[in-house]
């Protein structure tokens, strides 16, 4: 830059190089203002896909029980389970009590931690890359992603995250413009109204035990 003011020879910046400069200067935007204080949301989002990746490389001797060991702190960290049980179940939260809400939030993060180690199985060279971070008008930040395949066919991982006392978490995960939250609020929201909460836990642990049979251990 003061070689270009200088007068010295200047190169106009690439597309790529632009793009990783919007990256970078929408991320210090986030960034902490003092040591030791949360991450910023790029850095969270970044975080849980090196778990994934490491998984799905370490897939074949992990097997299901190890992938899970390994996704289980780094889903709870990086995500606000809470939120989401809550925001899935919709109307039918509130009336429930203290301790069904323990229950559905612990199940639910059971088999959110399960849907991971089931779907992340095996590895052929994929990687992540983030493509840009977004300031939402309520404050909550849009890490855009996308999941890079080894012949260059992607699928795009966006991120929502809300600041938490913790720091940011991860609320949503919208795949290819599908929402994960929209899906799982529909479903939850039809169990809840015509089988009941009983029925809605019974059908989540259903399915933790069908994916950890298919997957093996």
């Amino acid at each position: 830059m003061e070689r270009s003011l200088n007068g010295a020879r200047s190169r106009r910046a690439s597309p790529k190089a632009l793009a990783a400069f919007a990256v970078a200067a929408i991320c210090a935007a986030f960034a902490p203002l003092a040591a030791g204080a949360e991450e910023n949301p790029a850095a969270v989002v970044e975080g849980f896909q090196a778990v994934l990746v490491s998984v799905m490389k370490d897939a074949g001797k992990l097997g299901y029980a190890g992938r899970y060991k390994r996704l289980a702190p780094a889903v709870e960290e990086s995500h606000d389970l809470q939120s989401i049980a809550a925001f899935a179940a919709g109307r039918y939260w509130q009336p429930l009590s203290d301790a069904q809400k323990s229950l559905l939030v612990a199940t639910f993060s059971e088999w959110s931690i399960s849907t991971y180690a089931h779907r992340f199985d095996a590895y052929s060279g994929e990687r992540f890359r983030t493509l840009s971070v977004e300031q939402t008008p309520r404050g909550e930040a849009l890490v855009r992603s996308e999941l890079v395949k080894p012949g260059g066919e992607t699928l795009r991982f966006d991120y929502l995250l809300r600041r938490r006392e913790e720091g940011w978490r991860i609320v949503n995960i919208v795949v290819d413009g599908v929402s994960d939250l929209a899906i799982r609020r529909s479903e939850f929201a039809s169990i809840l109204r015509t089988e009941g909460f009983d029925a809605l836990i019974k059908k989540l642990k259903d399915k933790i035990a069908a994916q950890s049979k298919s997957a093996g251990s």
